[in-house]
Order: C-alpha cells, then structure tokens, then sequence
C-alpha cells in the first residue's frame, strides 16, 4: 500500500461516518472539560485537554470538508459541501458554550497561568478570544441570535464556493474569432459543431480566459468572453453576497463592533478601517503618476493598431477591462522584446516543480522526496519534507534514520477538472502539534490545489512565468504549512477554507509567500527554472534580461486594479447596507472606473463580485492583505539584498544564500502564530519595519 497521510473517502456515506466522529470529538471536548471537579481544574485538566481534542478533530475533518474542492464524484463533493456546513456549526458550536467559557475565564485567576510558559499563556487568551468572538460573553439571547445569524453565513459562504466550483459556464467561438491565439492553446479546446458550423468551446476558467484575454486579436471576441465570464453564477451568487453582506454587518454590531471590517480588523496587524483607509491612500498616491503613463501608453498601443488595422471609425479613445492584458502583452512583446509564447516554452511544468523544489531546498537547508501511489486523482502527486540541514548536523546518526528528520507532506493537485476549485490555493489538510499522551509531534499535511495549462497532445504542460511565479508563491505557503513546530495546533499556519480554528493573523498569512515571489525575478533563479522543452536550452540570457525589466511594466494600473477591489471589499463590509444607495454591481462599476479609470463591462447581469471567492472564503474585509502584505515583503526582501551600491541595476542579491534562508526559516516561518507578526517582522528585519523598500518599488522606474 502507498505511503498516503491522508485518504479521502471513496463515498459520501464514508464522509457523513467521518463528519459523526468529528461533532462526537468536539461535543465530547466541552463535555469532559465541564465534567472535571472544580477542585481539580488545572490549565492541564482543562485547557491542554480541550486544546488536544481540538487537534484531533481538526486532523481528521478535512477529509470530510476538503473533498469539496476537488472530488471527482459530485455526490461526494455535495455531500462535502454540506459536512463543511456542519462541521462549522459543530466548531460554533463548542465556542459558544457559556460553561466551558466560564471555566477557562477562572484559569486567569489561577497563579499557575502566570508561571505557564508563554505559548500556553497565548494559548489561554487566544482560546478566550474565540469564544468571545462567538458571543459567550453576551447575554444568552443576544448570543442565540449570533449563532443563528453565523449559521446562515457559513451556510451561504459554501453555496457561494459550490457555485462557482460547479459553475460549466462556456462560449463558442470559431477559429476566426480566436485569431492571434496560440496553435497550442487552440489544439486543447473541445470541438463543437452546430448548424454545419465548426467551433471551439472556451471555458471561464483560468487558463482559457488569460489565454484570450492576452492573445485574441478581435475586440468583440475579448469583450464577449470578458462580458461572460462577468455573468458567471450571477443570478446565484448576487442575491447570496447581498444576504452575506447584511449578515454580516448584523453579527458584527451584535458583538460591539461598527462593521464586519471593524470586527475582522480587530484581530489583524493592521487594527482598524482607518489604518487601511490610510494605507491605501498612500498607495493610490504614490502611484497616480504612474497609472496615468500606464494608461497613456496601452491607449497610444490601441490607437496604432486600430489605425492599422483600418478600425479608425471605432476607435473612441477609451481603455475597456478587456483591452488590458491584450496591450499589455503587446507592449512585452514589442518594447521588451518579451514574447510570452515564446518564454513559455522554457516552463515546462515538471522541470519548473522540480527546479522550484530544488531552490527551496538549497534556502531553507530542506529534502524533498516524492511518495509514488495513487491519490484522490491520477495527477496528483506526493511528497514528503525533511529538514537536511537538522539531519546533516546529526551526522552518522541521522543518516541511519532520516525519518526522524520528517517535517511534513504535501499533495500536488495542479490541473483544472469539472466540479474542481477553480483558482489556486494551498489548504492544510493537517496541522502539526505535540500530542500530550506520546510527546510525538503529529506532522503536517497540505496540498496546493492549482488550476494550470494541461498538457496537449503535441507540447507537455507549459508555464506563462506569471504561472511559474504563482506556483512558486504557492509553494512559500506549503512550506510554512510545514515549518510549524508548535505544541498547540492552534498556532498552526492556517486560514479559514477549513473550518478548524486559527490564530494567524490574515494579514501576515500572506506576507512570507509574497517576499518569495522576488526569486522569480532574479536571473540566477530563471537561469536554473528555464529550460526548453524540446531542445533542453537554457533559458537564454537576453529573454532573462529582458523579462526581468519588465516587472514593474504596467505596474501602476495592475495595482491600481488590485487597489480597487480592496477599495470595494472595504465599502462594502465598513458601512450599513441598509445605507448604501447602489447596488453591488452599480458600486464595483463605480468605484472600479474611478479608481482605475478603465471602463468595465457594461451590460445587464454582469457582477464582478459574484466571481470573487474571496469574499465569500475568509477574505471579506480582508482582500487589503495582499497590498499590506506585499509593503512587508519588500521590507524583508532587503535583507536579501547588498543595498551598497548605489545603482539600483548593480545590487547583487543573497536569494540562495542558505545561512540567511535558513534564518528566514526559523525567524520567520517556524514561529508560525506562536508569535505577534510584528515581533517576527522585527526579529528577522534587525528594527521596525517601515513601508520605504515597498514605495521604491512602487515608484521608481
């Protein structure tokens, strides 16, 4: 049998067995705590007891939640959906107990909690706060009303994802109208035929429409996928993300607070609707000047095309959304000398994974070795994590046994399939924690769930470097889902696609994988990830050169897109719905076209939001932690860097110098939420952190 961690279940009536066991653990969980004599109640008796069990649950649930993101039975997928639904409710549940609240209310007063090491005492406050998140501090009616309310949400969070995971929604389009799109792209679309005539079927996941959006040469082929894909699961998820949004706000002042995004705030870096008002008119300043270049020069791009062309009489001096990534490709290409296609033949998928392995392993002093079997699908690869530079240092010893030095496994599960999580993520499917009984450390589990380009019949599966740059980015999460050596599953690196609870703040969560994105910027990191497909060529050096200057094309309109959202997401969870005038739709449009100044798709039934997971997956008031996190990246990448000279182009850089990966690794990545954010920033930076590096970059040429 094959070395697998986690086995999903083969069917759904497996899963609701599963999914019994879980609310058994954690009914049993307050049941026991409550049950302990008062004069036996001890941190050990009653935290780390309930702590404990809280472990066990969490490391056993996901095989009933997680199967909904990426079964190949729909049967199973559903039956998922609605054991995530319970199991929220089971974990809601248990938070909401007034008695077990009390109970760990009085260990504050015990003498012992003070000479209780510190992760124990974060430990104790960090529970406390869960529980007062879930109202047991209220009074019993108040509290009554907030379970119900987040019952309701948790349920219309998950039929949001379930939508759009379901979702089939295609289009068809002639080889005409997909004129200027790759012959290897084209060849992996399904043929149609209707009425004699001969199509090709795009569907509105991912790979198809960048692939559109980047490369077909018709406006109204680009505008009709665009408009599309803007009315996917709209008629669903609109009225859903309207009774969320209400809810939410509801829940959030029966708690005290003056909106959801003053109640999601509270427990984050940054604390309030104004720290992140601030922060985001700092962005939108320092890049004004920016976007209006960015904007000038697609326009100059389109007006030169449409002349020609001969389309003058249509050119009417507008920039749409489904012109952007089409001029921007244009402008690499042609400026740049960057031709994606091209560059894409040198990202071969298992070469890139095993070059990025590779490069990780060389930072953080790690071994990586795959676990041949067979999974939950015939593509999804496993692999196990060893900390090498641990195992050298034991010498003789520990190359005798090199399962001592095990930190992890994860699962690759990286191409689209019908009913499958549409984007990318990394979920954990296990956290790591010491159990009490053994004093052995229970090793984590995750997974990066991916959506790239499948291989075709003539060309292996090929990366656009934004792809690779995503799977690396990816991969920064799996391994701090691996680095934890924390006692208590609580600290685990985690978010809320699983329902078992956390403590990482959401806005740091993304802070380590965004500073190593920089790797895929510096030419000895592409020298070794570039390798072409059919010639085994290096990626040569002028492609290096010039892909490299193209990081901050464009970069004043992208970020102003991504400003945008977190503009929108903010609005929309910072003020009473009851007193909002617009619509969500009217809001996106408006706030959108004032922000970016790009005019979006304006056509009845097309709602932006309703494509977001994000806002209905945790990052609700929270899609900011991508831009705050991306200001501490750059803080920390300068660590990477010999900032002596003083030509920014002759910086050399200790992207692969092991020592101070390593360092990165322990300070940064082991701590996991053992630790303030702040303190971890500070501990690896040498001072404060500051927003200077992230400015630069915004700034300069």
């Amino acid at each position: 049998m094959s070395e697998s961690p986690i086995q999903l279940p083969a069917s759904a009536q497996d899963l609701v067995e599963i999914t019994s066991h879980v609310q058994h653990i954690l009914r049993a969980s307050g049941d026991d705590l409550v049950a302990v004599p008062a004069a036996e109640r001890t941190i050990a008796t009653t935290l780390l007891r309930l702590q404990e069990a809280q472990s066990k649950a969490a490391a056993v649930q996901t095989q009933c939640t997680f199967p909904a993101m990426v079964h190949l039975n729909k049967e199973v997928r559903d039956a998922a959906t609605e054991a995530k639904k319970t199991l929220q409710k089971a974990w809601s549940a248990l938070y909401s107990r007034r008695d077990v609240y009390a109970i760990l209310q009085q260990l504050r007063q015990e003498p012992a909690v003070e000479n209780a090491d510190a992760e124990t005492q974060r430990l104790l406050n960090h529970t406390l706060r869960l529980f007062e998140r879930h109202g047991a501090a209220l009074s019993v009616e108040d509290q009554q009303k907030l379970m119900q309310i987040r019952a309701e949400i948790s349920g219309l969070e998950l039929d949001f994802q379930k939508a759009l995971n379901e979702d089939t929604t295609d289009i068809l389009l002639t080889a005409e109208e997909l004129e200027g799109c790759t012959s290897s792209w084209l060849s992996g679309l399904t043929k149609a035929e209707e009425d004699g005539k001969q199509y090709l079927r795009v569907t509105m996941k991912t790979p198809d429409i960048l692939n559109v959006g980047r490369n077909a040469a018709l406006p109204e082929t680009r505008k009709r996928v665009a408009v599309t894909y803007r009315k996917v699961c709209t008629s669903t998820n609109g009225p859903i993300l309207d009774r969320l949004i209400r809810l939410r706000h509801e829940a959030a002042t029966l708690l005290g607070y003056k909106s959801h995004a003053a109640y999601q705030l509270d427990i984050n870096m940054a604390k309030t609707v104004k720290d992140v008002d601030e922060f985001l008119d700092t962005i939108t300043g320092s890049i004004s000047g920016k976007l209006k270049s960015d904007k000038d020069t697609l326009l100059e791009l389109k007006r030169a095309e449409y002349e020609r062309r001969g389309w003058n009489s249509d050119f009417d001096g507008q920039l749409y959304s489904w012109d952007v990534r089409y001029y921007q490709e244009i402008l690499l290409n042609e400026r740049y000398a960057v031709d994606n296609s091209l560059i894409q033949e040198y990202f071969e998928l298992e070469y890139v994974r095993d070059q990025i392995m590779s490069v990780y392993s060389q930072i953080f002093q790690l071994r990586f070795e795959q676990i041949p079997g067979k999974y939950w699908a015939d593509d999804v690869t496993l692999f196990a994590v060893y900390d090498q530079k641990a195992q050298n240092e034991a010498g003789e010893t520990g190359s005798k046994d090199p399962s001592r030095f095990k930190l992890g496994y994860f699962y690759l599960d990286l191409f689209p399939r019908p009913g499958k999580y549409a984007h990318q993520c990394v979920v954990p499917l296990r956290p790591s924690y010491l159990d009490t009984k053994t004093g052995e450390r229970v090793l984590p589990v995750a997974v990066n769930v991916g959506n790239l380009s499948r291989p075709t019949a003539d060309r292996p599966a090929l990366l656009k470097h934004s792809e690779a740059n995503t799977f690396f980015h990816e991969f920064g999460h799996v391994c701090h889902a691996m680095s934890s050596r924390a006692r208590y599953s609580l600290f685990n690196f985690s978010w809320s696609v699983v329902p078992y609870p956390t403590s990482l703040a959401m806005d740091f969560l993304e802070v380590p994988s965004i500073m190593l994105e920089n790797w895929l910027w510096e030419p000895t990191v592409l020298k070794r990830l570039g390798r072409h497909y059919k010639t085994n060529e290096k990626l040569p050096d002028d492609l290096i050169a010039s892909l490299v200057k193209t990081r901050k094309v464009l970069k004043g309109l992208l970020f102003s897109q991504q400003i945008a959202v977190t503009a929108i997401d903010m609005r929309l969870h910072s003020i009473d719905p009851s007193q909002r005038k617009q619509s969500i739709p009217e809001l996106w449009k408006e706030m959108s076209e004032r922000i970016v100044g790009v005019k979006l798709e304006d056509e009845p039934e097309t709602n932006p939001a309703c494509q977001l997971y994000h806002i209905a997956m945790g990052y609700d008031a929270g899609y900011y932690v991508y831009a705050w996190s991306e200001m501490h990246a750059h803080d920390l990448y300068t660590r990477f860097l010999d900032n002596s000279a003083t030509d920014s182009q002759e910086r050399t850089t200790r992207a692969l110098d092991s020592a101070l990966g390593r360092e990165y690794w322990e300070k940064v990545l082991v701590p996991n939420a053992t630790v303030e954010p702040i303190d971890l920033l500070k501990s690896f930076l040498g001072r404060e952190p500051n927003p200077q590096a992230f400015l630069r970059y915004l700034t300069e040429a």
